[in-house]
């Protein structure tokens, strides 16, 4: 599709023939030339000045993997209709073998409804749409359209034929996720401390897609980590180097607590096709190690740093009450590191995790680490993290847990430490004695499919060749029960989760993690045969909504990763609470210019999704990362469209406290600030819908 095809895509029809009269020239080579007053290349933008930024997404959508060579050369058609919220699909599209539902709002039962091939509009099905429903999430009445019978790969779009409406563009091929979990990989480069953000790494050229010219520059940020003293209330060591690690979201700090490296790590190791050497763009690329193990590594060295030598980890390293501004190079954050329990309050951010919560984290991350390095013949590294798995494990074991986090995060550490090394006869011990059936006490009542710290240790026994079938049994009836089952009694129309009209649960601070750690616990309870009462197929299925949900196919019909423009998603999300991509100084203000709002070289005309959030930027936001979601307890004062619904409780925004002089009337942290924690899970469950390479 040419870039006059892929304005035809995302315009009305009315604005299209206004276009063609008015706007477009082609030279020899068949680009096209934007009329300056289309909005197709307005200043500023990567494509400033041209359709370069339409041009190149579009040869980026078509000219990765799996798409027929010639399709990029082929002078698309113009679409019948004009696009529509009212049809809720995936923004990437499905594999050819997929189970294909799209959501039409307010529809009938019994519409008629066309799947069209964007290359000349000609019909490739014709479908009718199923009875109609109401998702008790999102209120939302609909009817599903299943084109599952479609496995010819491709572009298309959906048509409401009586309605003049249409979807957005999607594909249909083997490979289409794969920039996708590529991306969301990609953005835990961008949270990297202590490490510069330079060309030609820094950018959307990514996994065969060109790019639409989005660069995230930066120097190295927080340089004196290396050196850094003790924290008020912490033990003092000394001056400490604590440097490496992520940012551990939306500002600078980094805690050893919901990072996403256990969920990163399973992702390697349970999906490995999926990971390659040189498929992320990054310094370390071509250095015969997969990109993703590269990035988990940068986070496990700074683990490693904050390890004393009894074993225990400190629990995090930060700044305080200093000017956080963006980019973070430009931070005068004095940094502390904390061996006590990380403080809150007080302009201390993201504190209250304590040192057998850090070191249970470290614990088991090392250890899986030490797994999973060795597996792939880099034994050194295995050796460092082995080692300081032990380390961790003999103060841990002498350790006693605090309350049932604790408790938890340590019989995960001793899951993982057990089956790195099944010698570890304490680590077997508590494994064995741990509560699996009642999964620790939340059984029958209270156990979610967003829980993370048992689920981890549960697979890591799961995985042990030494644990005893009995054992093995035993967790697999629990996961059914209490992963598989309970979320079937959820399932609507996006996936589903606990919460209603009456009550959110699930859809509270960062439900994005929780809508991804319900499909990537689905898909490991099919990895591993525990179904519950329910067949394969179904939970495979049903664990696919829910990262539907995550692509797009959601009440807000918006693709849950920012700036995906590049790679086909131009509905996505543009703006989050972010240190670098939205601060400017500026109290209750929008961001900053350069990466707070939608590019202004993207074409997105449902933008934006609700009107004060109207924010163009040069670059918008960096490309993958996961935004916390919506949030049914939102506390501040901003208005929250159909809130009372818990999985409409989103904006897109990303105004910070906004101080009224009493309270603070923005609180977007609350909403779009993004973490570790929520990325990994998505990374977890993206690898299983990627295609080998």
């Amino acid at each position: 599709m040419n870039p006059r095809s892929r304005l035809a895509w995302l315009l009305p029809l009315s604005t299209l023939v206004a276009f063609n009269a008015l706007a477009c020239s082609s030279d020899s080579s068949g680009e096209v030339a934007a009329n300056p007053d289309s909005g197709a290349g307005q200043e500023g933008g990567a494509g400033a000045g041209s359709d370069a930024g339409l041009k190149d997404a579009d040869a980026a959508h078509l000219d990765a993997p799996g798409i027929e060579a010639d399709a990029p050369h082929v002078d698309a058609a113009p679409p019948v209709g004009d696009l529509s919220p009212l049809i809720r699909i995936d923004h990437f599209g499905w594999r050819t073998a997929d189970n294909k539902v799209a959501v039409v709002l307010n529809a009938t039962a019994g519409l008629a409804v066309e799947l069209r091939r964007a290359v000349d509009s000609s019909t490739a099905g014709s479908f009718t749409a199923g009875s109609v429903q109401v998702d008790e999430d999102s209120g939302d009445s609909y009817a599903p359209v299943d084109f599952s019978s479609v496995t010819e790969p491709g572009e298309f779009y959906l048509l409401i034929p009586s309605l003049g409406a249409r979807s957005y563009p999607f594909r249909i091929a083997d490979d289409v996720y794969n920039i996708v979990g590529a991306a969301s990989v990609k953005a835990y480069y961008y949270q990297r401390c202590n490490h510069d953000k330079a060309l030609p790494y820094a950018s959307d050229v990514l996994g065969g897609f060109p790019g639409i010219g989005g660069q995230w520059v930066d120097g190295a940020c927080h340089m004196t980590d290396s050196s850094a003293k003790a924290g008020p209330g912490s033990d003092d060591h000394g001056a400490l180097d604590v440097h490496g690690g992520w940012h551990d979201a939306g500002d600078y700090q980094k805690t050893l607590w919901g990072r996403g490296v256990p969920e990163m790590l399973f992702a390697m190791e349970i999906n490995p096709g999926a990971w390659t050497d040189g498929q992320l763009n990054t310094p370390e690329s071509a250095n015969g190690i997969p990109d993703l193990l590269d990035e988990v590594a940068w986070e496990l060295d700074f683990y490693v740093r904050m390890q004393r030598p009894d074993g225990h980890f400190m629990s995090s390293t930060k700044g305080h009450a200093a000017t956080v501004t963006s980019p973070p190079s430009a931070s005068d954050e004095e940094r502390v590191y904390f061996d006590c329990t990380s403080p809150n309050g007080g302009e201390w951010s993201g504190g209250g995790v304590t040192l057998g919560a850090a070191t249970a984290n470290g614990t088991m991350s090392v250890a899986h680490a030490a797994i999973v390095y060795r597996a792939i013949g880099q034994n050194a590294l295995a050796d460092k993290y082995q080692q300081a798995a032990l380390a961790g494990w003999g103060w841990l074991n002498g350790y006693t847990a605090a309350n049932e986090g604790e408790r938890r995060g340590k019989a995960a550490a001793a899951a993982a430490v057990y089956r790195m090394d099944p010698t570890q006869a304490s680590a077997k011990a508590l494994v064995e004695a741990f509560d699996w059936s009642g999964w620790d006490g939340m059984l029958p009542y209270s156990a979610t499919p967003s829980e993370s710290v048992i689920a981890a240790g549960a697979w890591h026994v799961l995985a042990n060749a030494a644990a005893s079938t009995t054992l093995k049994d035993t967790i697999k009836t629990a996961v059914g029960q209490a992963l598989v089952d309970t979320a079937f009694t959820q399932q609507g129309a996006y996936g589903g989760m606990f919460g209603d009209s009456s009550n959110g649960w699930d859809y509270s601070w960062g439900s994005n993690r929780s809508q991804s750690q319900y499909g990537a616990n689905l898909m490991m309870a099919v990895h591993f045969g525990a179904l519950g009462s329910h067949s394969q197929q179904d939970v495979v299925v049903l664990a696919e909504k829910h990262f539907h949900y995550m692509t797009g196919l959601n009440p807000l019909n918006m693709v849950y990763l920012t700036n995906m423009a590049a790679y086909g998603g131009e509905h996505s999300s543009f703006q989050i609470y972010h240190g670098w991509f939205s601060y400017t100084a500026g109290d209750g203000d929008h961001g900053n210019a350069q990466y707070n709002g939608k590019p202004a070289s993207v074409v997105e005309p449902l933008y934006p999704y609700y009107p004060d959030d109207s924010q163009t930027s040069t670059f918008g936001p960096a490309p993958g990362i996961i935004p916390g979601g919506p949030n049914y307890y939102y506390s501040a004062t901003y208005t929250i469209p159909n809130k009372n619904y818990p999985a409409y409780a989103y904006r897109d925004f990303s105004v910070g406290c906004g101080w009224d002089g009493s309270q603070c009337t923005a609180a977007s942290w609350e909403i779009t600030e993004p973490m570790q924690a929520y990325q990994g899970p998505f990374v977890l469950l993206a690898s299983f819908m990627m295609h080998a390479n």
